[in-house]
């Protein structure tokens, strides 16, 4: 019960964030843009109808997906530049805080412990091994997963909530996402339009919205932040100028609807950077992987081990050996206690993703299972999100 009382002190000390039922979170969102939408029989959150104020009745409504841009990074916009000005409220994201985890749950409206894609390296037992889920991909030969006899179902089990949006429906991605497996998921098959930048997203929004005869929902989705961030940490001029950007053509997006329709803007996930003596990696022959059936899953602030029987107290020894007090290391019932997946008991999808040991970060420490051949992401990269800090954790609501 240690790591389970480590843990529980840093949320009651503020130093780490739990993704609460109980405070305004993304899962809310999702189930008010849902409603909105005129979408039917899905399960409410209680902070759903909160949410809803928020978007209000209206005709048109954008949903704006800005991948990386946690409250930290937002507050350091100048105060009266046009984002800090309508903020309307923080979010707390879903845990892990990650891409894949909360576009899932944005996707669907339901916590990850329901959808069951728990990571950007997710454990699929059909395959044995993990897979880049985003990519549709196995992590260690990147074989698309169809090759593999994996369907979209058995990968995403939770459908898409945009299939059943009653209004006008439209996504506009970047054009290298445009396309895809999870695209195709996470749109519900609805109508997408690819985009070569963003700049030309916010036009493509504009005039649908001045051309529209009928209600519409537009999801435009950014990831220029968190490319940015991920290469070269949160204090340098290329992330500054990714904000300076996004901040400008939201305004602009703002204006030209003239009063026609709602902007509404959040994001996935915040970033914390990870100084070099933060990144840690386990490589293919590391003595950890005698102890486990498969190689360690998740992401980087957070990996899912597969534990023989009888190893879980030589794992535990590793751990402390080689991090210390830096990572907590809970069982999957004790994660599931402590409702970090979401309030809902775990689907049986999401405990067979999980496995049986689940290491989290207590604040930068990063670490990544490499794959033979493989290029080490995590020790490249100068920023990081995935865990609970709040830095991580804490999103922004901008309505426009």
């Amino acid at each position: 019960m240690g790591d389970v009382n480590d843990l529980v002190a840093a949320f009651d000390q503020g130093a780490l964030l739990r993704p609460a039922p109980e405070a305004l979170n993304l899962v809310d969102l999702a189930c008010a843009v849902a409603q909105w939408a005129g979408a039917e029989g899905l399960p409410r959150t209680p902070w759903a109808n909160k949410a809803a104020e928020y978007i209000g009745p209206g005709q048109h409504l954008i949903l704006v997906l800005a991948d990386g841009l946690g409250m930290n990074l937002l507050e350091a916009l100048p105060g009266g530049a046009f984002l800090p000005r309508h903020v309307a409220v923080s979010l707390r994201t879903v845990f892990p805080s990650a891409t894949a985890v909360a576009l899932t749950s944005l996707a669907t409206a339901r916590w990850p412990g329901q959808h069951a894609v728990v990571g950007w390296w997710t454990h699929l037992p059909e395959i044995r091994g993990a897979a880049t889920i985003l990519q549709f991909a196995a992590r260690s030969d990147r074989r698309p997963l169809s090759e593999l006899k994996m369907s979209t179902q058995q990968a995403f089990p939770v459908p898409s909530a945009f299939a059943r949006f009653k209004r006008d429906t439209l996504a506009i991605l970047p054009q290298r996402i445009a396309g895809g497996t999870y695209t195709d998921y996470f749109t519900g098959g609805r109508a997408v339009v690819g985009s070569r930048s963003l700049a030309e997203a916010v036009d493509i929004a504009v005039e649908r919205v001045r051309r529209a005869e009928a209600p519409t929902f537009t999801y435009l989705y950014t990831g220029r932040i968190d490319e940015t961030a991920h290469t070269y940490g949160l204090t340098r001029p290329e992330v500054t100028a990714a904000l300076t950007d996004l901040n400008r053509e939201m305004e602009r997006l703002a204006e030209g609807l003239a009063g026609k329709g709602r902007v509404l803007l959040t994001a996935d996930h915040g970033f914390l950077d990870t100084a070099e003596g933060s990144r840690h990696e386990i490589r293919f022959y590391d003595p950890l992987l005698s102890f486990l059936w498969y190689p360690p899953s998740g992401d980087a602030r957070v990996l899912y081990l597969h534990a023989k029987p009888g190893t879980r107290g030589r794992i535990r020894d590793y751990f402390y050996r080689r991090f210390g007090a830096r990572f907590s290391l809970l069982t999957v019932e004790e994660a599931e206690v402590l409702n970090l997946f979401g309030p809902e008991p775990l689907s049986p999808v999401a405990r067979s993703r999980l496995g049986d040991l689940i290491a989290i970060s207590h604040g930068a420490d990063a670490v990544e299972y490499r794959v033979a051949g493989g290029n080490g992401r995590v020790m490249q990269e100068a920023s990081q999100h995935s865990g609970l800090t709040p830095q991580e954790m804490l999103v922004p609501l901008v309505v426009a």
